[in-house]
């Protein structure tokens, strides 16, 4: 279905680069996403999902979740992010290409099929908080953090936070240190995949 799938999307939107990542090589994925306009995620692929919907929303990238099962656990989940668009496996040629248009266009889209579930995951996220582990990080650390999962460059979160970029390329680099990783990304991902942090 997915090799159907890219090539309607290369006929529909011949002038875009349409790129298919496996699941095999995450790192790929991450590299493939960050220079994308937008992304469509499988939530069957064996890769933790909702972790990298959140990844490249911190990136201002358009993030799509294709869903074959509405039962699946992790469909409910992925409609508390507030993506850009659901889409549905029955979808025809016209539909997927016009709903991918709308998405592109700034507009949100969620398959009819989808939409009955939607009303209670919204309920159940509004009580949602986050709750960080105040004995990793300090508190002006845990600020810094959550501007990175916003994806603040250290100019933009000096601004923010009225410091100096001196400063907070000092508190990153403490954070990557107390955090056990060797990048902002693999910080911004691991806060996310904790649930330290909630966009």
């Amino acid at each position: 279905m997915r090799d159907g799938i890219i090539e309607l999307l290369k006929r529909q939107f011949s002038d875009s680069q349409i790129v298919c990542c496996d699941a095999k090589d995450e790192r790929v994925l991450i590299d493939f996403a960050q220079q994308s306009d937008l992304v469509i995620i499988d939530i069957h692929t064996p890769i933790p999902v909702e972790t990298f919907a959140k990844y490249f929303q911190s990136l201002n990238k358009k993030v799509v979740a294709w869903v074959e099962d509405i039962h699946d656990p992790c469909t409910t989940s992925l409609f508390a992010l507030g993506l850009d668009g659901y889409l549905y496996f029955d979808m025809d040629e016209q539909g997927l290409t016009q709903s991918i248009q709308w998405i592109i266009e700034g507009k949100r889209f969620v398959h009819p099929s989808l939409a009955n579930c939607l009303l209670e995951v919204y309920v159940r996220a509004q009580s949602k908080k986050p709750d960080p582990p105040f004995d990793i990080l300090s508190r002006r650390e845990w600020e810094v953090l959550q501007l990175l999962v916003k994806g603040y460059s250290n100019v933009g979160i000096a601004n923010e936070l009225y410091l100096s970029d001196k400063t907070v390329k000092n508190y990153v680099s403490s954070i990557l240190h107390k955090l056990e990783v060797p990048d902002r990304t693999n910080a911004v991902l691991k806060a996310l995949k904790k649930q330290w942090i909630y966009l």
